[in-house]
């Protein structure tokens, strides 16, 4: 992200409403709606922006205050007092501080697989009904938090060791879901102004405007209309309408987290009344954040985007190409080779294609070499981001099903590694029998390719001591994110290129990328307490159970619905969508949670790539665009890859030990946490 003052990402800057070399700023009387919205902004923006800023800082500050706890740990045998407390109320401190802002950046992850074939007016339709939606679920949300806040003053309730008065992190909460509220408000005026200004000459905005209202309403009195209509609907079948009603609205773009906050809401009303659920809402805001052990989560983002804004990508690029540049179709094995060395330490696909790509695909054209294979070999190589740890996908996937993040590590390391040989086999195998698809590059001499590998060695000094701490028991995986967020920030500093600017890009990107996770945690608390409450995990596992057919058949057809998911949704949203029903069937089936989470990665990674949709795709489509190459072009190139990980996963699945070796060996050494 280039300026984060940019007005362009902004969802409330709408075309109409600008006033630089566009139309002159409607007058009150003739669009109302557009004259609130530009207020509203005004107001909100400051205000969002920086709490932003300081949640930033704070996500910087939690990591320095980590390894300080490490340092008087281990050196000093005297760790500082209160530092899970500290580092819990800061999480909280960040979180909210920076959910309203990453809705103004317009970046909480929604599903756009239907709304890019709909019409801008019909896509204001649907997002003024879900901004009244989200309004009302955080309105809701910050008015508990507050009745929380005002009983925990009451009562006088401090934590146990720093002695923080909890009516302080209760406060915080509300009003960061009200300043996401009040946003979510202006954004509803930003949708009715360009609604306005499309009906307005046929006469009719107003009947569009009591649809809205009407859906709306319908929509937050859903389970109050249904009770009235069918006041004896079983916990299952309020659990089947609700889930379809969930994927309904999630395909028509309403952000993943909001979603399943607004379904598990409105779904519990209908279960257990709206008293009972608006307490579990109370408590769920505040608990579905306050957990230590989520601190990873903006630790190993902020050490991915400090490598990602320092240019590590290049060098680990150029050394790359310097190693296996002779080899046939050798700047496409250097490529594979440096996309999994940027994923050794970036954690994230999307980020490791994009950043690969912008460096890789110019060289390779410059030494003709065939589009396919050149945007092919990235955008497989990016899938290696979410696999090779540290990955937040992994750190995701211990969270919500409760397994040991750093065996989650462990266990990617093994199938990391094989994949990347594999991509690099099938990149290597296509130029044998082709060599006019990849030409070797210039020879260069041993000192060229000893400095560009000596150029990288921080990086593989800050992967050792991550997953070394790890897997030798001396760091949990919080821990070692702090490590890993320092470490990346002292690599940053000394990197040719980053400034002040890089630096604060970096600490916005990790603060709203974790922002959009908590928000989704917080909706995942609210569906899973509903999901729990139909039986329909227990229903779903008892009824694959029931089959009379090998388990095998059942365990491919849960891949091929996360392949078909992969197509279309970031794996983070989509582990919180599926998990809480999926994964007790896993379990039940006899699968080792640790193994089956690779797997799992793994197809997700492949939807990301196999047509006819495949995010990763988009990306190096984008990337290449000023090269003329079509989507069709990265397709073809993609197919070989699609063999390789699908091999990958028979030959995982025949020998899980592949996978479990290394975390199964961590129980010898040293107990994790």
């Amino acid at each position: 992200m280039a300026n984060h003052d940019s007005r362009a990402d902004n969802p409330l800057d709408i075309a109409h409403l600008e006033s630089s070399g566009g139309p002159a700023e409607p007058e009150f009387g003739q669009d109302v709606f557009g004259v609130v919205a530009r207020a509203a902004h005004a107001i909100l923006d400051p205000i969002c922006r920086y709490l932003c800023y300081a949640a930033a800082i704070m996500t910087l500050l939690m990591s320095i205050a980590m390894v300080v706890d490490l340092i008087s740990r281990l050196v000093f045998r005297s760790p500082l007092s209160g530092m899970i407390e500290l580092q819990t109320f800061m999480l909280v401190f960040m979180a909210f501080f920076s959910i309203a802002y990453t809705m103004l950046k317009n970046q909480h992850v929604s599903v756009d697989l239907i709304t890019l074939s709909l019409s801008a007016h019909v896509n204001s339709i649907l997002q003024s009904i879900f901004s009244i939606w989200g309004a009302y679920i955080f309105g809701a949300m910050s008015l508990l938090s507050a009745s929380r806040a005002w009983e925990a003053f009451e009562r006088e309730e401090v934590s146990d060791i720093i002695r923080m008065p909890y009516w302080l992190l209760y406060t915080v909460v509300s009003v960061g879901t009200l300043l996401l509220a009040l946003t979510l408000v202006a954004l509803l005026f930003s949708h009715l102004s360009g609604l306005y200004q499309h009906y307005k000459e046929r006469g009719n905005f107003w009947t569009m405007f009591g649809v809205i209202v009407l859906a709306a309403i319908v929509g937050i009195f859903s389970a109050n209309i249904l009770k009235l209509i069918a006041p004896d609907l079983s916990s299952s079948v309020i659990g089947i309408i609700y889930t379809i009603f969930l994927m309904v609205i999630l395909l028509l773009g309403f952000p993943v987290g909001f979603s399943m906050a607004f379904a598990g809401l409105t779904g519990l009303v209908y279960l257990i009344g709206s008293e009972v659920s608006y307490n579990v809402a109370k408590i769920n805001t505040y608990d579905a954040v306050a957990v230590y052990f989520f601190v990873v989560i903006p630790f190993f983002l902020l050490m991915g985007f400090l490598i990602l804004h320092a240019g590590i990508g290049a060098k680990l690029y150029n050394a790359g190409i310097k190693v296996f540049g002779r080899l046939p179709g050798g700047l496409a094995v250097g490529t594979v080779a440096g996309c999994g060395g940027f994923a050794a330490i970036c954690g994230d696909s999307v980020a490791s294609a994009a950043t690969m790509g912008s460096v890789s695909i110019p060289e390779m054209k410059r030494y003709n070499y065939d589009d396919s294979l050149a945007t092919g070999s990235v955008a497989a190589g990016g899938t290696l981001g979410i696999l090779i740890p540290p990955s937040i996908g992994f750190v995701v996937y211990g969270i919500i099903t409760e397994q040991s993040i750093g065996k989650m590590f462990m266990a990617g390391i093994i199938p990391g590694i094989i994949l990347t040989l594999g991509f690099a086999l099938a990149v290597y195998v296509q130029c044998l029998i082709n060599p006019k698809l990849g030409p070797k590059s210039e020879k260069f001499t041993l000192h060229e390719i000893a400095w560009s590998i000596l150029s990288i060695w921080p990086v593989g000094a800050l992967f050792a001591a991550v997953i070394g701490g790890i897997y030798s028991g001396v760091l949990t995986p919080t821990e070692a994110g702090g490590v890993g967020a320092s470490g990346a920030l002292l690599i940053a500093l000394f990197a040719k290129g980053f400034n002040r600017q890089k630096l604060f890009d970096a600490l916005l990107e990790a603060t709203t990328t974790s922002a959009m996770i908590f928000t989704i945690l917080i909706g995942v608390g609210l569906l899973g307490y509903f999901v729990t409450l139909t039986d329909i995990p227990l229903a779903f596992a008892n009824f694959l159970n029931s089959l009379d057919v090998s388990r095998y058949i059942i365990y491919v057809l849960i891949l091929l619905l996360y392949l078909v998911l992969g197509m279309v949704m970031n794996i983070i949203p989509m582990m919180m969508l599926t998990l809480p029903i999926l994964f007790p069937t896993v379990v039940g089936l006899g699968f080792d949670p640790i193994w089956f989470g690779v797997i799992m990665v793994i197809m997700m990674e492949m939807g990301q790539i196999t047509p006819p949709i495949g995010i990763n795709v988009f990306v190096i489509h984008g990337v290449a665009k000023k090269y003329n190459i079509s989507m069709a072009t990265i397709y073809r190139g993609i197919i070989p890859f699609v063999v390789v990980e699908i091999i990958v996963i028979i030959l995982l699945t025949i020998f899980p030990d592949i996978v479990l070796w290394l975390p199964n060996s961590m129980d010898i050494l040293a107990p994790l946490e």
